[in-house]
């Protein structure tokens, strides 16, 4: 089959994960897939510092990945752990006229926001909605340079090049949002092995985020979700009838539901394999949790395909 490769890699403290897409149309093939497990202490996703700590193990692992999918492709979208930067939702009232100025106005914004001597930032944003008043609600994703370079320099060495860099929740509300009906008030879950991902959607907007790593049970899970969300549930009265769904690469789905059907009082909706939906998925076979997991990956390749390619 003819035509451009589009490759999501993502990358987590326990290894790497890589799909490459082609497509057809409006069509999103697979054309396969690759995983990989990362000894402990090769990597430890932070937003102070780079985050790879044998270069060498990692630049072998992304070859590893990455070559048997690639082709003649150097491109890579490329998805972190949300612990590598930060993510923010504001609402920013100054007007401006271009993405540049944005930056610039959104930078001043968060001067006060983020951790102190953490300055020396790439960010980047996208608008989820422009009001009557002209303020924007915008989202904004963070990254330390020195983390940024250093991925770069490593992908670079390894062969490859960084089309774009997003984190690990959004790219798998991404990998979905194109695939699933969700409605205009819904609360998308995410559990990937250990991080949660909370967004709540309002009116058709984002306008809830947030995620924690470190979840080992799925009481820990119960006891996050309630605590994340004490404010935010008594300020939204749409809050109580959005729809629930979860998506996990958990093998103990049943417990999963039940704590966090409990958190939510509310009947959980399942979502299916990120897998299904795509055609040619017989070309990569993995068990469920498997597949589930490479949600992030597939949003990120998604995300390349149509905003790059």
């Amino acid at each position: 089959m003819f035509g451009r490769n589009f490759i999501g890699l993502e990358v987590r403290r326990q290894g790497l994960r890589a799909v490459a897409l082609k497509r057809k149309g409006r069509r999103r093939i697979l054309c396969g897939g690759q995983t990989l497990q990362l000894s402990e202490g090769v990597l430890s996703p932070t937003a102070r510092e780079p985050n790879v700590l044998d270069p060498q193990v990692f630049i072998d692992g992304l070859k590893e990945v990455l070559l048997p999918l690639a082709g003649r492709e150097e491109r890579v979208a490329l998805c972190l752990p949300d612990a590598a930067g930060h993510i923010f939702l504001l609402d920013v009232e100054t007007p401006f006229k271009n993405h540049q100025q944005g930056v610039d106005i959104i930078r001043w914004q968060l001067k006060d926001m983020l951790p102190e001597n953490f300055r020396n930032i790439a960010l980047d944003y996208q608008v989820l909605a422009e009001h009557d008043s002209g303020s924007r609600r915008v989202l904004v994703s963070v990254l330390d340079r020195s983390i940024r370079q250093q991925y770069e320099e490593l992908l670079a060495t390894a062969g490859f090049s960084v089309a774009l860099i997003d984190f690990q929740s959004l790219q798998i509300y991404n990998c979905y949002r194109s695939k699933v009906d969700f409605g205009s008030d819904f609360i998308f879950v995410a559990l990937n092995h250990r991080q949660l991902s909370l967004l709540s959607v309002h009116n058709g907007t984002l306008d809830f985020h947030r995620s924690k790593a470190g979840m080992m049970s799925a009481e820990a899970i119960f006891q996050e979700i309630n605590r994340s969300l004490v404010t935010y549930r008594s300020g939204h009265t749409a809050f109580a009838r959005s729809t629930l769904y979860l998506q996990s690469d958990w093998e103990d789905q049943q417990n999963l539901q039940d704590a966090v059907g409990s958190a939510f009082d509310r009947e959980v909706q399942t979502l299916p394999s990120p897998l299904s939906t795509l055609a040619g998925q017989q070309n990569l076979t993995l068990s469920r949790a498997e597949a589930a997991g490479m949600a992030a990956a597939i949003g990120a390749a998604e995300s390349l395909m149509w905003d790059k390619g």
